[in-house]
This record gives C-alpha cells, structure tokens and sequence, in this order.
C-alpha cells in the first residue's frame, strides 16, 4: 500500500494478472447468462403459442384474405372474444367464436345482400362465425376508416355510438381519431384486443 502526502492511505491497483483473470471471470459469466437466455427463448416463444395459438388457421387465412383483413387482426378478435372457443355465449347472449349479436348478423347479410340462406343459429359453427366476423369488421373498416381503435370500437359498441364520440370535442381532437373512450369496457376491449394482436405479430 502507498500513502498519501497527506498520510490517507490509497489502495494500490490490483496487478495485471489479477486484473486479466477478472475480465476473464466477467467475460464468463456474461457468456453463461447470454447462452442461458438463448436456450431459453424458444421455450418461452413455445410457451406463448400455447397460449396464443392460431385457431382454426385455415378459415382465419381465408376469410381475411377474402374481406382484405389483417390475420393477426383477427387471431386477436377470436383470442379476446372467445378464446378460440366456438360454443360460447356472453352474457348479453353474442355467440361464436366472434361473438356476434343477432342484430350485427342480420345486418351483415343486409349490407352484403347474403341470399345464402344461413341463420344466425348457425354462427356457432366455426366457418360462419368466423367468415361473418371477418366480413363485419371489413364492412366497418369501409365505413369507419382504417383506424383499428375505431374498427375495433365500433364492432364493440356500435357505429352510431361511435360516430357520437368523433363528433364530440371531449372523446376526439379532430373528428377523425378516438382520444377517449367513454365505454370503459369498449376502452378495456379495444386495448386488449390491440395488445394481443402485437403478440401475434411478435410470435409469427
């Protein structure tokens, strides 16, 4: 140890061989964390597309290239909605794996003149709920621009209430863009539905 004018002891610098021997320790340790994450992400990446799998795949694939929608869009609708789970039923009675009202139904065949003859009973089967999900959100993206927040609103809480909180100053700036949303279960959907869709995004 050497000493100060002032007599305060000042450690001495460790010498060069100690001095290597922690960069190498450090440069270790740094390899062992970084390889451990490497092993570890592709668990974690499987772990997460349990969770977020790509239900009904096909139809999905399809339907959104035919109404010209975003599939991790509507992996997203189908994940918050129902959880890929074809039977379910609200509690203000949507149904299917997208969950549409009777009224959102009917006026999905009205607007795409649907002489089909399909019934909003059968929306329970996999490819019409999906295809007539698919198709309702296309339809409002049409009429409402291509703002997802506002597709999304709109499919949650309906056009004509949507259309109010553009034309109020206290919900949107400029007529055009959702700064609020007075809903807080609309608000609630609409960021999840947007958050799940980044993970779709991230995981395919």
């Amino acid at each position: 140890m050497c000493w100060r004018a002032d007599s305060s002891p000042v450690p001495s610098s460790p010498s060069s061989p100690n001095r290597s021997r922690y960069v190498l320790i450090g440069l270790l340790i740094g390899g062992i964390i970084y390889g451990g994450i490497r092993m570890l992400l592709p668990v974690a990446d499987d772990a997460m597309k349990m969770m977020y799998p790509r239900g009904y795949q096909e139809l999905v694939e399809q339907y959104s290239a035919e109404y010209d929608m975003d599939e991790n869009f509507i992996y997203a609708v189908c994940k918050i909605e129902s959880n890929f789970q074809p039977d379910a039923v609200s509690k203000v009675g949507a149904r299917g794996l997208m969950q549409m009202m009777e009224p959102a139904f009917d006026w999905v065949q009205y607007r795409t003149a649907d002489e089909s003859g399909t019934t909003y009973e059968q929306v329970y089967d996999p490819e019409v709920g999906i295809k007539y999900g698919t198709c309702m959100l296309s339809l409002l993206k049409q009429e409402m621009g291509d703002d997802e927040r506002i597709i999304l609103a709109s499919y949650h809480a309906g056009m004509n209430a949507v259309k109010g909180w553009l034309e109020n100053p206290e919900y949107s700036s400029d007529g055009e863009t959702l700064d609020v949303i007075p809903f807080s279960d609309t608000n609630w959907y609409v960021n999840k539905v947007l958050e799940t869709k980044e993970i779709y995004e991230r995981l395919y």
